[in-house]
């Protein structure tokens, strides 16, 4: 354990940590900031996630015929409150609307002002939630209920949005992950060449086992980079409260996308953080194997760059609404669940890689 932890000690050098602290503030408030400042974002996203809050509240994780039949009774009453309001306005009554029915499916152009009305804060956005009520009624009627489909899945109530957020934000903590891994490992073990310690710790009591003790050092390091960062962006992230949703089944009536698997929202995160994980190990082992194979600094820039991107690449089209018909790899392979195809290969290839350069170090001849 003492040889592990002086592994670390030369991984964790000051000057590296500062750098990665300062790139993480700096891709936090370029990337990640809008994704919680503007969450939901806009109308009628917001009413919609409030829908789907409120209704979770009410019925639980899933929504049943008879739970259906007293939301449909819920729109009934908002519509009452929205024709109390349009009969009370004057500027309504002037162009002889009293009732929301009557604005329902629009107006001529010349009273779209008077219209635009029921979306402002001055009614309490009433319109927005009439049509985001409505909307999601028609969508278990013609999902669930339709005679000719007519099935049990889907009946889950989760907002569709939390998908898209959560996916921006973790392909962007992904790629950061990815980028701090490589500065942390690619010039440690150049570092190590060029002092020429390499021939001494063969020396060592521990001898050549010396590689394997680095190759953990360097795995644990990601592995210590990814709780770091999950502690600190994924506390920012649970401000906005979506593991609210956490039991929730994804394949919901109110979710645009189809989703492959009948997971809750709370599998469907730590999946992706699985994918986050290994894509930060793999690189680990690979940059590892780099470094540690570059005569000089340059050497060891020049190799890690071209690595660097292609996990960028691969983290960007696994971390994207992975598990749904919105991935890009879905989209051009089509087969559910290529992201896990993918990442699985990518970290057994790091993690290969490294225990092979291992290997070979400890067969080496040192003349």
């Amino acid at each position: 354990m003492r040889i592990l932890y002086y592994e670390l000690r030369k991984i964790w050098r000051l000057p590296v940590v500062l750098a990665i602290i300062f790139l993480g503030a700096v891709h936090y408030f370029l990337f990640l900031d809008f994704e919680i400042r503007f969450f939901p974002n806009g109308h009628p996203a917001a009413e919609k996630y409030a829908l789907a809050q409120e209704w979770t509240k009410k019925y639980g994780s899933t929504m049943e015929p008879d739970e259906y039949a007293d939301a449909k009774q819920n729109y009934a009453a908002l519509a009452a409150e929205a024709d109390a309001r349009i009969a009370a306005d004057s500027r309504f009554r002037a162009h002889g609307f009293s009732r929301w029915e009557q604005l329902r499916d629009g107006v001529p152009e010349e009273y779209r002002d008077t219209y635009d009305l029921l979306f402002t804060g001055e009614f309490d956005f009433v319109g927005y939630r009439l049509q985001s009520l409505s909307g999601t009624l028609l969508s278990y009627e013609t999902q669930i209920l339709h005679p000719r489909v007519q099935r049990e899945s889907g009946r889950g109530i989760f907002p569709g949005q939390c998908i898209d957020n959560l996916s921006e934000y973790l392909c962007w903590t992904g790629i950061f992950g990815i980028v701090s891994v490589t500065i942390l490992l690619g010039a440690c073990g150049t570092r190590e060449d060029l002092c020429r310690m390499p021939a001494m710790l063969w020396s060592s009591r521990a001898g050549r086992h010396t590689a394997c003790y680095q190759l953990a050092a360097a795995l644990l390091s990601a592995s210590i980079l990814f709780a770091a960062e999950l502690l600190i962006f994924g506390g920012i992230y649970a401000r906005l409260g979506t593991q609210f949703f956490w039991d929730s089944p994804v394949q919901s009536f109110l979710n645009g996308s189809a989703v492959w698997f009948g997971l809750t929202y709370g599998q469907y995160v730590l999946y992706c953080l699985g994918f986050v994980l290994a894509l930060m190990l793999g690189t680990a082992g690979a940059v590892f194997t780099l470094s540690h194979s570059s005569g000089n600094y340059t050497s060891a820039i020049m190799k890690a760059l071209p690595l660097a991107a292609g996990m960028v690449f691969a983290a960007a089209s696994i971390l994207m609404r992975p598990f749904t018909d919105g991935n890009e790899l879905y989209r051009h392979l089509h087969i559910c669940g290529v992201e896990a195809v993918l990442c699985g290969p990518l970290l057994l290839a790091g993690l290969g890689i490294g225990f092979l350069f291992v290997r070979h170090i400890q067969r080496k001849e040192l003349l």
